[in-house]
């Protein structure tokens, strides 16, 4: 039998997977606010733009279904302290960037951050949790990726009005914190019989976790993958477009306003997902994905009036509907998926989320240099509301889906 590892050296390795989470997340969303200060600087197009957002994208998706299963086997804190390394260097490559090059190099290094760090990090809470409790562990994470997504706009948009390096300053913070997270990491107690070096492990012998669907439940996959991809593509267009919607389309002058709505979106969705988390999936996946419908056609309503008010209405609306939907999704995976197969299902569902993310907000961007944002934005909600009546009608047959209420 195991001896006891002490309360306080549990919460002193909890704290700093917490923190590498934080860390992460946080440097995934400070560039939001200053995407359209880049555009207006540096004049390049909505394509542009949302091409250097999505670069982020190939580098979660080209680690994230293959680090949880490598830390099984290498340990959680060797795994997450190159990520943070990661987080580092694309801190600095983002506050020496010169041209879209150089914000794609960033982009690029933090989606490999994010990819190497939330499963990680993810999985050692529920290991370090002192009871055992991973539905306490994937709420405290949970917590932590909407404080992280909240603090980084916010943080991005309030040093945009304090006017000291504001392009530079924000990813020099990134990189001090990923440095200070990265350091707390290798000092901090450890607990010997979790999440460790396996004895006998050589990294030749490790091989990619295969990303698989089981024929039984592609019904429930595809139902609860369809909602995951409503819930992120409307999020991905609040990160990348959010600030650029604010001022060009509702005559919000000042950028430090524009960018707090991302900022907003990020809390107001964190919020939900925690308000909705003991909800059934099924449940939520009735209700929350026309709420979030609503607020797309809200925003587009203050998008056609020019008022920030009403656009503010519509982006409230829109995240509660995300954070159910999401939270639905997930649940609904969690639900049908085998007990032998669930990482890979689970690792296949958050590629599909990504994917799609990455290919929505490029679509926008490349409409919006076509026809302009404000139409692009008009066809969207509509899109969105037959999708997410879809969804709905779809979730109503729940032989289909193959789960219960």
């Amino acid at each position: 039998m195991q001896d006891a590892v002490p309360a306080p050296r549990h919460l002193a390795a909890r704290l700093a997977t917490i923190l590498a989470i934080f860390t992460t997340i946080f440097a995934s969303n400070v560039p939001t606010p200053l995407y359209a200060v880049w555009q207006a600087e540096w004049d390049f197009s909505s394509t542009a733009l949302t091409a250097v957002f999505s670069v982020y994208v190939i580098g979660v998706v080209a680690t994230l279904p293959t680090m949880g299963a490598l830390s099984d086997q290498l340990g959680r804190r060797q795994v997450l302290i190159p990520g943070l390394l990661f987080i580092a260097l694309g801190g600095i490559v983002f506050s020496l960037a010169g041209n879209l090059f150089g914000l794609g190099a960033g982009r690029l290094f933090t989606g490999i951050a994010t990819g190497i760090i939330t499963g990680t990090a993810t999985a050692a809470l529920v290991e370090l949790d002192p009871d055992g409790n991973w539905p306490r562990a994937a709420t405290i994470s949970a917590l932590t990726l909407t404080a992280g997504a909240t603090a980084g706009p916010l943080f991005s948009a309030l040093w945009l009005r304090v006017d000291i390096a504001p392009l530079v300053v924000p990813f020099l913070v990134v990189s001090g914190l990923a440095g200070v997270s990265a350091m707390i990491l290798m000092t901090v107690d450890w607990p010997s019989h979790l999440g460790q070096r396996r004895a006998g492990f050589r990294l030749r012998e490790w091989r990619l976790a295969e990303m698989a669907v089981p024929r039984e439940i592609l019904g429930a996959f595809a139902f609860a993958g369809a909602a995951v991809c409503l819930s992120w593509s409307a999020g991905s267009l609040y990160a990348a477009l959010g600030p650029s919607f604010a001022t060009e389309l509702v005559g919000i002058g000042d950028r430090t306003l524009a960018g707090l709505y991302a900022a907003a979106f990020q809390l107001i969705g964190g919020v939900s997902q925690f308000a909705c988390r003991r909800q059934p999936p099924r449940r939520l996946l009735l209700v929350a994905p026309l709420v979030l419908a609503l607020g797309m056609v809200i925003c587009v309503a203050g998008i056609l009036m020019t008022s920030p008010v009403i656009f503010a209405l519509g982006t409230v609306t829109t995240a509660l509907g995300c954070g159910g939907t999401g939270v639905g999704a997930l649940g609904t995976i969690s639900l049908v998926a085998p007990a032998a197969r669930r990482g890979g299902v689970i690792s296949a569902f958050y590629v599909l989320a990504y994917l799609t993310m990455a290919s929505v907000v490029l679509s926008v961007g490349f409409a919006g240099d076509l026809v302009g944002l404000k139409l692009t934005m008009v066809v969207l909600g509509a899109l969105t509301l037959a999708a997410a009546v879809g969804l709905v009608t779809l979730g109503l047959r729940r032989k289909l889906i193959g789960i219960r209420a």
